[in-house]
């Protein structure tokens, strides 16, 4: 496991593994709200979203659950209802799996130098923090997909209009803070706002 996938397996592990805080989202049932639509558009690994009920600090967190299950299969899309007038901050991961391919090295035998075919295993997973404002009565769409850099997920949050016109949300890319046992926030301060 190289250094970067390392360090991502231990920010899962401390946002997802033992850590015993996590409910399970519930939309609102009072006004205002809006609608958002998570689309996991990797082609093999599923999606999680935890909601942070603290979009400062990312604390409360809560599993977003889709029809009694807790990810997205690859390709498709769940909607929810989340609460308008303020920021709206969520952790997007894909799951880490192992890839393979083959690579042709030169190796030593008896004779001398030879091509032999070797068999490498990568880790391919990710994760992402953002936040963003959410208006009242709104339609938002969160695309995530694959690694952008190491262990770092591409998260892109826009809004639809009415005629199908969509356009980029300015979204706020967070840092993580790796702790561990039962940590009481999962960000550092908030960056300036990056559009994605």
């Amino acid at each position: 496991m190289t250094v970067s996938a390392s360090a991502a397996a231990s920010m899962l592990l401390a946002l997802f593994g033992c850590a015993t805080d996590v409910s399970i989202y519930e939309p609102p049932t009072e006004e205002p709200t809006s609608v958002i639509t998570f689309v996991n558009s990797s082609e093999q690994q599923r999606g999680t979203f935890i909601a942070f009920q603290d979009a400062t600090a990312c604390t409360g967190r809560q599993y977003i659950r889709f029809d009694e299950d807790k990810t997205i299969p690859a390709g498709n899309s769940r909607s929810t209802r989340v609460a308008a007038g303020s920021d709206f901050a969520f952790l997007a991961s894909l799951d880490t799996v192992e890839s393979e391919n083959y690579a042709i090295e030169l190796g030593v035998t008896g004779s001398g130098p030879e091509p032999v075919l070797s068999k490498r295993f990568a880790a391919i997973g990710c994760n992402s923090l953002v936040s963003f404002p959410v208006e009242p009565d709104k339609d938002y769409y969160i695309v995530l997909s694959g690694p952008e850099s190491a262990g770092s997920c591409s998260v892109s949050v826009s809004e639809i209009y009415s005629g199908g016109m969509i356009l980029p949300v300015k979204a706020k890319k967070r840092t993580s803070r790796e702790t561990w046992g039962q940590p009481k926030s999962y960000c550092e301060p908030l960056l300036e706002p990056k559009a994605f």
